[in-house]
């Protein structure tokens, strides 16, 4: 296989490896001059169907995604008998082989790449491909520190009705990162992808697995129902706030996951960068046995989650159900009738001292005067002219606390600082934050920088990339030729920048211009109007032609050439020509005839007519010639040359 040539284009180089279905070459792409990744279908699957069904549907669906996290797709094709895919070659390794050279990552470093695959995984799902198959072994990692996702092989569209089960009740994916939904047959969605990047997340941050198991319908077994090791309690360097990232990532039911790959992306850069509000809820989490606020469940807040209530209350139901016991084992020797009579008086009897003690107070304040106090109503939700009206009501004073948010509209009451139906004193200030909205970027200039720079400059800002390519005799390969919105645009924070990229000057057949002759900037602008490079001027000593103008070129004229080809200008820079003169004679034949003589001189510049007459026979030319350097004289009698001679 080594050596072969795809489609006139495509020569294989090396093996790279293999997978279950098709076997991974290093190429070169001959006519742009680029190394390759060329994709072949094993040759048993070339007549199976299915098998070709998905890996040429693996082509289409990363053929409509660009993005620079994300492995380009160039072209497909069939050859004997052979189905290949060509990719961006990315020179570097799998996420896998990453993880077993080093064990757990680096905080930062396992960010930095998470948030990568998850712009790369946003990126497909706005464009309607699930990948369904995350794991780190499709995960590769170039050089220059950019992680690109690849092998959608059994990617679908959104829109498709697909179930997890193939035909033969096998698994599709790989069983130590597949989503609980797709072990039990359900429909695939985002957040299936989004589950299986909790786990690449969660092996980078710990070194391990989160399920381990002799057969792979065990560890399967266990997304649907096992447990897992939160991550810190297995590195405990782990910040609780990513801890709780990972494990919301990996949630077992779907809704209870990020909403996407772009809030996980949030939530991660928000630990990441030191915010306090996105380490909240896990705290929360890590402290069950530390009772919250009464009013948490009565306030709005976006930073906290049900989760960590679910493990309050579950907390508490324990507590009463242990009391419970407690209070039954605990009374006399009686009957149990006895004991619920003896309970049922008591309970009466403090209903009615319930009664007597409001009875009192409705009349004590009656006599003293007013009640100071108010309840404090439900504004979460309202407009932030609506929450203060309404807390003015109730004699209440509203302090705005103003906080973005990507999911709550501007203007919007997120939380309150006391919860509905607190009594409070009247004149209470209540804290209400309200939503600033999506915070606003400005977009700055990334023209001229190389594709992977101008990339990392703005996810450092919060912006996602949309690259398209085109050719460019202005710009080198690799470079920002365009931008959309333009430098100094204000967009909203996780807005999308278009990016075109540079493919360098197209490549197509051209004739070789005639530079002899011309002027030395004269031949550099036919080089260039002919999408050539000069690559040298050379000047040196020439007698034949004048200072400045070219005498020689290293691609002959009128040759054909490629466009992009570099040419060496080859400069006269003097002396030049030198003006001589010679005496020339010519004696007619003798041959009794009448004879039109013309006599001709050519020279480095030109060739002009130095003699013309009518002479008889036996007569005899005279004639003193000037010309540049050298000259070739010829005689014409009546019309036919019949004599010529070199001039030095």
């Amino acid at each position: 296989m080594i050596g072969k040539l795809f489609n006139n284009r495509y020569e294989i180089k090396e093996k790279l490896g293999s997978g279950g279905t098709a076997i991974v070459y290093r190429g070169l792409d001959t006519l742009l001059g680029r190394m390759v990744t060329i994709k072949i279908l094993r040759e048993e699957y070339a007549s199976n169907e299915d098998f070709v069904r998905r890996f040429r549907r693996e082509a289409q669906a990363v053929a409509s995604l660009s993005h620079g996290n994300i492995v380009s797709v160039y072209d497909v094709g069939y050859e004997e008998n052979m189905h290949y895919i060509v990719m961006e070659f990315v020179e570097g390794e799998s996420l896998k082989e990453y993880i077993k050279r080093k064990g757990a990552l680096e905080i930062n470093e396992a960010c930095d790449i998470i948030t990568q695959i998850l712009h790369g995984i946003q990126y497909a799902h706005e464009h309607g491909i699930i990948h369904r198959d995350i794991k780190p072994h499709n995960i590769l990692l170039g050089v220059d520190g950019r992680a690109k996702v690849t092998d959608f092989g059994i990617a679908v569209g959104m829109s498709d009705v697909t179930m997890t089960y193939n035909t033969s009740s096998k698994i599709l994916g790989s069983v130590h990162y597949i989503s609980p939904e797709q072990v039990q047959g359900q429909a695939v969605t985002e957040k299936s992808d989004i589950y299986s990047v909790g786990v690449v997340f969660y092996e980078m941050l710990t070194g391990q697995m989160p399920f381990s198991g002799d057969a792979p319908i065990s560890i399967a077994m266990q997304h649907v129902q096992g447990e897992v090791a939160q991550p810190h309690q297995v590195n405990p360097n782990i910040p609780m706030g990513l801890s709780y990232v990972v494990m919301r990532a990996m949630r077992k039911n779907p809704e209870s996951r990020y909403e996407s790959a772009r809030e996980m992306a949030d939530a991660v850069n928000a630990v990441w960068k030191g915010s306090k509000t996105a380490a909240a809820p896990f705290s929360a989490v890590a402290t069950v046995g530390e009772k919250r606020p009464s009013t948490h469940k009565e306030v709005y807040d976006p930073d906290y989650d049900d989760y960590a209530d679910q493990e309050e209350e579950s907390i508490f139901r324990r507590r009463r159900e242990d009391g419970g016991k407690n209070s039954g084992s605990s009374g006399s020797g009686s009957g149990g009738g006895g004991s619920r009579g003896g309970r049922i008086a008591l309970l009466a009897l403090m209903a009615l001292l319930a009664l007597c003690i409001v009875w009192a107070a409705v009349r004590l304040i009656g006599y003293f005067g007013e009640d100071d106090t108010t309840t404090v109503p439900a504004v979460v939700g309202y407009s932030q002219e609506e929450a203060v009206a309404m807390l003015k009501e109730c004699d209440l004073e509203a302090n705005i606390i103003e906080k973005n948010s990507t999911e709550i509209p501007q203007g919007q009451v997120m939380y309150q600082s006391i919860g509905e139906g607190q009594t409070v004193s009247k004149g209470q200030v209540i804290d209400l934050t309200v939503s600033a909205g999506v915070p606003v970027v400005e977009v700055p200039s990334v023209l001229g920088q190389m594709e992977r720079d101008a990339i990392a400059k703005l996810n450092d800002m919060g912006l996602f990339t949309k690259i398209s390519e085109e050719y460019s005799n202005d710009y080198s390969k690799g470079q920002v030729m365009a931008q959309d919105p333009q430098e100094g645009t204000e967009i909203a924070e996780g807005g999308t920048v278009n990016l075109v990229i540079s493919l360098g000057a197209e490549v197509k057949a051209v004739s070789m211009p005639d530079l002899v002759g011309k002027t030395a900037n004269k031949a550099k602008q036919l080089v260039t109007d002919a999408g050539l490079f000069v690559e040298e001027v050379v000047y040196n000593e020439n007698y034949d032609y004048e200072e400045d103008v070219v005498y020689d070129q290293s691609i002959a004229a009128d040759s054909q050439t490629f466009t992009g080809q570099y040419v060496t200008i080859y400069v006269s820079k003097g002396p030049g020509p030198v003006l001589k003169k010679s005496m020339f004679t010519y004696m007619l034949p003798v041959d009794g005839q009448i004879h039109e003589v013309v006599v001709t001189s050519q020279d480095v510049f030109e060739t002009k007519e130095v003699y013309h007459q009518m002479l008889d026979f036996g007569e005899t030319v005279y004639l003193e010639i000037e010309y540049y350097n050298r000259a070739l004289v010829t005689v014409f009698l009546d019309g036919e040359s019949v004599y010529t001679e070199n001039l030095q």
